[in-house]
């Protein structure tokens, strides 16, 4: 799509994945934490003050993933959890019983 490698590999690429990761800051990764101990999205997001972009923005990841024809399970997944369509122990079940494929 025209995206600089150097954008991936630096503080908005490889930053931002660390952050959302490993950082209890981030409120991507507070939601996603919150809904696989069972809360309701709605809930999460009506408790919060601040915007968790992944949120919005999965659909919109999954649908340019398609559009290129890119495997992106693990987000799909995410985008099936909040969209209510998939528990997360159910996704976890799904992913880990995924085929084995080699990565390029």
């Amino acid at each position: 799509m025209g995206a600089k490698p150097t954008t991936l590999s630096g503080l908005s690429g490889s930053g931002d994945i660390m952050l959302t990761c490993f950082v209890n800051l981030s409120r991507n990764r507070n939601v996603g934490l919150r809904l696989g101990s069972g809360e309701k999205l709605g809930e999460i997001l009506d408790s919060m003050n601040q915007v968790a972009e992944g949120v919005s923005t999965a659909g919109a990841v999954i649908a340019l993933a398609q559009k290129y024809n890119v495997k992106l399970p693990v987000l799909t997944a995410v985008a099936r959890i909040i969209d209510n369509e998939l528990t997360p122990k159910r996704a976890v079940m799904e992913l880990m019983n995924l085929p084995q494929v080699e990565e390029v």
